[in-house]
Order: C-alpha cells, then sequence, then structure tokens
C-alpha cells in the first residue's frame, strides 16, 4: 500500500485538493528531508494551493505510514523466515494502523491458508481486522483506568496527589492527564491498571465468530477472544494512548508557539507561531531590566532600535534606592519604553518596578524569559564580554525588539511551550517546533503571513460581509471595486472569496503590475485582498478579477490609444461593453 492509497485507507487526512500524483511527489520530497516551509518555499507551484496546516497534516499522515510500512515489513520477514505463505495484498487496504496489522497475524494463525481460493482467505483476514477494531473502539469507549499509590515517600509523590486515586473513563480521558499518569507510573509513585470491558468484547466475538470460518467455529468464544483479542489489548492500547497523547501535546505546543503574544502577557493562550509572531515594539530605543534573584543585583541595558547596547547598569538589590538608581538610567538616555520579563525569582522587587514605571507613565513590555543562559552566552563572550545579567537584560530588550529574529537563536524545546514537556519525544518535539519557527521566518520573506488555520472558510457570514452590496453576480459590473479573501492557489493563478457561491479567478498576468512567475510571491492562502472586476459571464458563473493598480482616467486618456477590442498598455480596465466584458473573460479562461 503506498502513501496515497494509506491516506485514504486511514480516512485522517483531508483529501481536497489532494491527487494521487501530489501524493506521491509529496512523498518524495518528504523522503528526501524537505520540510513544510521547503515545499511553500521551493515548490509553490506544486504545492502553493494547500495551506501549510494542511501540508502538516500530510506531512503526519508520511511519518504514520512509514511506521506502518516498517511494520509490515516486519511482519513479512517474520513469515519468509517461517516458511508461511505471504499474507494476501488486498488484506491490508483494511488494516492502515499497526495494530491491525498484528490483527492480520493473528487471524492468519486462526486460518491459515489451506485453498488456493484466495478471495476466501482474504475475507476470513478482514473479518479479523473488523472484530479487533471493533474491540479496540468499544475498549476505548467503555474501558477505564484506575491508579494507586505505590510509594508515598518518593520526593515527587505530592506532585501526582490529583492522580492517587483515579478511577476515570478512557473515553474521557484528556491527553495531558495520561501523560501525567505514565509519568507517575515512570517515577514509581503510581500503579496503573486498565480495566477492560471483558464482557462487552466477549459479545463481539460471539457476533463475529461465523464470518471467522470453520476453524473459528468450533472454539468456544472464551478461547477466540483471548487469543484474537485479549493477548494483544493493553500493550496496544498503552501505546495508542501514548501515541495520541504525544502528538496532541505536540501540536499543542507548534500552535501555542505560532499565537504567543508576549506584548500582551494577561491573554497568553497558545504559544511558538504567535511568539515569534508578536508584533516588534518600535521604539527609538528601549531598555530591558533583569533580576537575577530576591535583594539580588539588577541589571538595566538600554539598546537602539538594532538592538545595539548603548547604557547600562548594575545595581544592588538590597540597596533601598535600587528603583531610583534604574530610573536614572532611563531618564538619561530618554527612554519611555521598558522591558521586564513576565516573572522573575524577584517578584516582589519585579512588581515594585511595574509600579514605579507605571506611575511615571512609561510603557511597560513584558517578554518570556525562558532559555536565557544559552541566549546570553554570545554576549558574555569576546569581544562584548558583558556580564550575565547585562547580557540577560539586552537580550530581553532584543526579544521585544525583533521577537522572530532572538527566540530563532534557542533551541525551541528549551522556550517552554509544551505541556508536560519532558514526557514528549524531544526529538519529534524539535523537529515540529523547528518547522514552525521556518514558516514564520518564511512568513516574514514574503512580507505577508503565511495562512497557518487549515482551510479558509467559504460562503460564511464573515465572508458575506465582504461585499454587503453584492448578493448575485448580477450586482457585479466590470472595473468596480471588491473585497476578498484568496482561497486557492494555482501555477495559472489564484482563487479569490467574494461573499459569492461562485469564486473569482485573478489570472496571473493580472496579480501584479510587475512580471509575476510564480503566483505565490505575491499572494497567499487566507490573505485579504481589494480588487476590481475585470468581466463577468453569468452563464458560466465566471468572475474574473485583476489586483493591478487602477489608474486614474486623466492617465489613461494621455496614454497611445489601443487596438480596438484589446486592452490599453498596462492592462487597465476601462469601460466596456457587455460583448467585450464577456469576450475578454472568454480568453482569460482559455488560458488555464
Amino acid at each position: 500500500m503506498d502513501f496515497w492509497q494509506h491516506l485514504r485507507a486511514s480516512g485522517e487526512t483531508e483529501l481536497q485538493g489532494i491527487t494521487e500524483g501530489l501524493a506521491g511527489r509529496f512523498s518524495e520530497l518528504s523522503s528526501r528531508g524537505h520540510s513544510v516551509a521547503d515545499l511553500i518555499a521551493h515548490y509553490g507551484d506544486e504545492f502553493g494551493h494547500l495551506p501549510p496546516e494542511r501540508l502538516r497534516a500530510l506531512a503526519h499522515g508520511h511519518r504514520e505510514w512509514l511506521i506502518w510500512r516498517r511494520r509490515r515489513s516486519q511482519i513479512e520477514t517474520a513469515r519468509s523466515q517461517a516458511k508461511l505463505p505471504p499474507l494476501p495484498e488486498g488484506v491490508f487496504t483494511c488494516a492502515p494502523r499497526p495494530d491491525q496489522l498484528d490483527a492480520i497475524v493473528r487471524t492468519a494463525r486462526l486460518v491459515p491458508q489451506r485453498t488456493p481460493d484466495r478471495a476466501e482467505w482474504i475475507a476470513l483476514l478482514t473479518a479479523g481486522v473488523d472484530l479487533w477494531t471493533r474491540c479496540m473502539a468499544r475498549t476505548r469507549k467503555d474501558g477505564r483506568v484506575r491508579t494507586r499509590a505505590k510509594n508515598l515517600e518518593h520526593p515527587e509523590a505530592a506532585t501526582f496527589d490529583p492522580y492517587l486515586r483515579l478511577d476515570e473513563s478512557l473515553g474521557e480521558l484528556a491527553p495531558h492527564r495520561w501523560l501525567a499518569i505514565r509519568r507517575g507510573e515512570r517515577a514509581g509513585v503510581l500503579t496503573v491498571e486498565l480495566q477492560i470491558p471483558e464482557e462487552s468484547l466477549l459479545e463481539e466475538v460471539k457476533v463475529a465468530q461465523k464470518q471467522l470460518g470453520e476453524n473459528a467455529a468450533s472454539r468456544t468464544p472464551e478461547s477466540l477472544v483471548q487469543e484474537l483479542i485479549l493477548d494483544d489489548l493493553r500493550p496496544w492500547l498503552l501505546r495508542t494512548l501514548d501515541h495520541e497523547a504525544q502528538t496532541g501535546a505536540i501540536r499543542s505546543a507548534t500552535e501555542a508557539l505560532a499565537l504567543l503574544n508576549i506584548a500582551v502577557a494577561a491573554v497568553l493562550t497558545e504559544a511558538l507561531a504567535g511568539l515569534l509572531r508578536s508584533p516588534s515594539v518600535q521604539a527609538r530605543q528601549l531598555a530591558g531590566v533583569y533580576f537575577s534573584r530576591p535583594k539580588g543585583p539588577v541589571a538595566a541595558a538600554v539598546v537602539d532600535r538594532e538592538g545595539d547596547l548603548v547604557a547600562h547598569k548594575v545595581v544592588k538589590g538590597d540597596n533601598p534606592a535600587w528603583v531610583e538608581r534604574v530610573l536614572e538610567l532611563l531618564q538619561e538616555q530618554g527612554v519611555s519604553t521598558i522591558v521586564v520579563p513576565t516573572s522573575s525569582p524577584a517578584n516582589e522587587m519585579l512588581a515594585e518596578l511595574e509600579e514605579r514605571l507605571q506611575a511615571a507613565s512609561l510603557q511597560v513590555v513584558k517578554v518570556r524569559s525562558a532559555a536565557l543562559a544559552e541566549a546570553r552566552q554570545p554576549l558574555c563572550n569576546p569581544p562584548l564580554r558583558l556580564s550575565p545579567a547585562v547580557a540577560s537584560a539586552t537580550v530581553l530588550a532584543r526579544r521585544a525588539l525583533d521577537p522572530l529574529k532572538e527566540w530563532s537563536l534557542v533551541d525551541p524545546v528549551a522556550i517552554g511551550v509544551a505541556e508536560y514537556q519532558n514526557d514528549l519525544d524531544q526529538d519529534q518535539l524539535r523537529a515540529a517546533l523547528s518547522e514552525t519557527a521556518e514558516l514564520c521566518r518564511l512568513e516574514r520573506r514574503r512580507g505577508k503571513r503565511v495562512y497557518m488555520g487549515g482551510a479558509v472558510p467559504r460562503g460564511s457570514a464573515a465572508m458575506a460581509r465582504l461585499n454587503p452590496l453584492v448578493k448575485s453576480l448580477a450586482d457585479l459590473r466590470a472595473g468596480m471595486t471588491v473585497h476578498g479573501v484568496v482561497t486557492n492557489i494555482s501555477h495559472f493563478g489564484a482563487f479569490v472569496n467574494i461573499g459569492l457561491p461562485q469564486e473569482a479567478l485573478v489570472h496571473i498576468s493580472e496579480l501584479s503590475d510587475r512580471f509575476v512567475a510564480n503566483p505565490n510571491e505575491v499572494v497567499s492562502i487566507g490573505q485579504q485582498v481589494t480588487a476590481h472586476v475585470l468581466a463577468v459571464d453569468p452563464g458560466r458563473g465566471r468572475i474574473s478579477l485583476s489586483l493591478k493598480t487602477q489608474r486614474p482616467p486623466s492617465e489613461r486618456e494621455e496614454r497611445a490609444p489601443r487596438a480596438q477590442g484589446g486592452p490599453r498598455p498596462g492592462g487597465r480596465p476601462t469601460e466596456m461593453t457587455k460583448a467585450q466584458a464577456l469576450a475578454n473573460l472568454e480568453k482569460l479562461f482559455k488560458k488555464l
């Protein structure tokens, strides 16, 4: 089963806009080590019409397919060594998960091939997979997890107090709680027991027994449920819960990194792409203030808009006048924007400084202090040789000036945006966060946001408000201005939703005043645009737009006359008859 077939069989990835050829190309490039950002930046003509979140889902599906393929290879090798016949290809389409592959193996032991009728064998093996899938689903729904204390003398025992006597349905168990339970088990504080609904699984076996062939019919349901289900259910259930919790936590971390806004610390919702997208503070100069410990040294560093150090001061925190000494530096340098950490070991001193700064009507910006030791090290080395405290204050100020640049200098795992981070696979977490940072850097190079929120909604109430006076194609006229959102990108142009059921096309030749080789250079999915109507074909439901600059009539009149029916030099729209508009629209769509 190739990647495309696996995608279709698993049903976990949205396939709109994805073809078999495109999936094969994605697999080829991913196997060569290309990231999602690479595909957007360098293969936009092939993948530019897909939003980054869809590509990330494809990348996740590709990793799952590689795991599945590796398990299948192991099974086939084991059967070959045991001189057993190979499993029929047709049965794999119903087993896109590794646990379902193992269900095939168990069923094949019960019903080995004894007739030349492979179709019959495939039907029996498929019945075994279906039985396993139903039993796994029933266990996920009706099973329970129970915990009890194992070692209350453990130094971390208090951390797991909420989980000491847990009795919770697996169907309602949150991923982060499962991660905590497993961590308590590894620490030796908790004992974890999975309660399997064996009676329900026995009923499932009784229903499926006839479909499993003569061998199964001669067996008791109790022996079948043990051999086909229970022997492997607990190990696979643990692997599945672990895998889903890991995947969910890593996904949440990447969303958090994308959406965190350090300028509004009170509304930290989700952390890396937003951290990297934090708005840069615009100031001629600003200062960062760092607290090492309670009553310890306080460092203030003033930097210019490029992040270069202008002045600094270190004052003793046990000096009753330490705040005045810091304010003196700010006044000397004419600084009105001060950057402080969101939290500090010296929280009382931090609160005191914030109160004084606000009383003086100075702007206070909060940034995260994560990974300061790693970030400040280059400043402590030659040629600057700053003290750790001054270097830390400088890093805080620079993070406010250029979040993307400064946060990209440290290991993304060290930023600490993932819940229960120590329980996650560090390599997978680092790869996911690094990819998010790479997408944000790509976004900056393009000068606009790379849309990361999945498919753009179509036909929604928000879309209808884009052009409230445009209710149908009849309301559109050549030359009028409309607002829209880019919903799809192809090699020949971009499709724009203007609030109607029919999407409009901006041909590549109408995307910009300059020559455009790749539409992804000038537009991105999710981008809001203002365009003017070139032509409308109500009969075919076609709308043609242009993003080129409309010139005033006086400037158009000064230009050379055009050939009849042709565009003026520069391709600007002018008044035209309905017949001319339809003719122009037809010419545009013939370019596709």
